[in-house]
């Protein structure tokens, strides 16, 4: 009994001990609170919702226009072409384009009036799936409001979802390409950490960070190639083989700088704060709730974590939803800071001592 209470007290004396039991108790609660009080109120924020509509009926369907504005929560903005609109909606610019036709009014008198709902598959679910039933209210509502005294609905909604495609694993591979990544990168710097430390007794603080640069290029390199490669093999997405092997070179490279940043700073307690930049990443990769909708305080968040702007990328690159130039741009930043950082960090700090007996690193 007391070589097992001795043992006991061993553990504590250990900082992967200390470490270990930090992730069990600050890990979930990190998640309770950033989760709880990011997604408050969410649906209260239905106003950051921005709806598009195009009026091509003229005069005659300003009321209507204005009857779908009054009737509904949502930011609204007027567009003088459905091209235009479709364009926003790609561009992440709008959440949906309500469009009115021209014969719109002779339509609905003739009991066969239609409004078309464009909708974008790589926006978030919840938003499509709170839009699309806005849309059959819409519907039902100018109904009544403008053709109350026929006993058949006049107004008919036609929902039309842009950049759909029927695979339901289609859904999946932004979130295993963007976010996976994260994951498998933190947990191969943390290795590699471990790897580092044991190196250090024959080698060079500089001889070791050149090194282990070289293995995370030809990671972000092959690790990339392979993983866009086999999903290719179930599924077609819009952007082509290149674009996607290089946007996920990006999303390699990002994640890798900033996994490495943390050790650089934080050292054996890196781990912990990479683990916990993973709530974060989460809730601000669109796919979920939409970033507009979450608390003021995190709408901006994800501008700064690889794996946020990886899943937005890759969403829009596999359905063919709009440009990726602000996520690239993101992900390069990222990157290129999270490194000279590192590089600082490491130029500042003193080389380890050498062990007795040990030869002393060469240069």
């Amino acid at each position: 009994m007391n070589a097992v209470i001795a043992a006991f007290r061993g553990f504590f004396k250990l900082l992967p001990t200390k470490v270990g039991l930090t992730f069990a108790f600050v890990l979930p609660l990190l998640f309770s609170v950033v989760w709880m009080t990011g997604y408050n109120g969410a649906t209260e924020r239905l106003g950051q919702l921005k709806v598009g509509i195009v009026n091509e009926t003229g005069e005659a369907g300003a009321a209507i226009e204005q009857a779908i504005k009054n009737g509904m929560p949502y930011d609204f903005a007027s567009y003088s072409s459905l091209q235009e609109a479709q364009k926003q909606l790609n561009g992440g610019e709008a959440d949906m384009i309500v469009s009115i036709p021209a014969s719109f009014s002779a339509d609905a008198q003739a009991g066969q009036g239609k409004l078309t709902f464009y909708l974008n598959k790589t926006s978030a679910e919840t938003a499509n799936g709170i839009l699309s039933a806005s849309a059959a209210r819409i519907s039902s509502s100018l109904s009544q409001s403008q053709y109350g005294d026929s006993s058949q609905p006049q107004i008919a909604a036609d929902i039309v979802t842009l950049n759909d495609k029927s695979n339901f694993a289609t859904n999946m591979l932004p979130m295993i390409l963007g976010f996976i990544t994260y994951i498998a990168v933190m947990t191969m710097n943390i290795q590699l950490n471990i790897g580092s430390m044991m190196l250090g007794r024959w080698h060079g603080k500089w001889q070791i960070f050149w090194a282990r640069q070289l293995i995370y290029a030809g990671v972000a390199v092959c690790a990339s190639l392979l993983a866009t490669g086999v999903s290719r093999l179930f599924v077609d997405p819009a952007a082509s083989f290149g674009e996607m092997w290089g946007f996920h070179m990006l999303v390699y490279a990002a994640s890798i700088c900033l996994t490495q940043m943390t050790f650089a700073l934080f050292g054996g307690l890196a781990a912990l704060v990479n683990t916990g930049l993973i709530p974060f990443q989460l809730m601000t990769a669109g796919n979920i709730v939409p970033v507009a909708m979450l608390a003021p305080a995190y709408r901006h968040v994800g501008d700064f974590l690889p794996a946020s702007n990886g899943v937005q990328g890759f969403f829009r690159l596999i359905y063919g939803g709009g440009s990726i130039s602000s996520f690239a741009l993101h992900l390069a930043l990222i990157a290129v800071i999270a490194w000279g950082i590192t590089v600082a960090r490491l130029a500042w700090s003193k080389p380890a001592a050498q062990p007795v007996g040990q030869p002393a690193p060469s240069h």
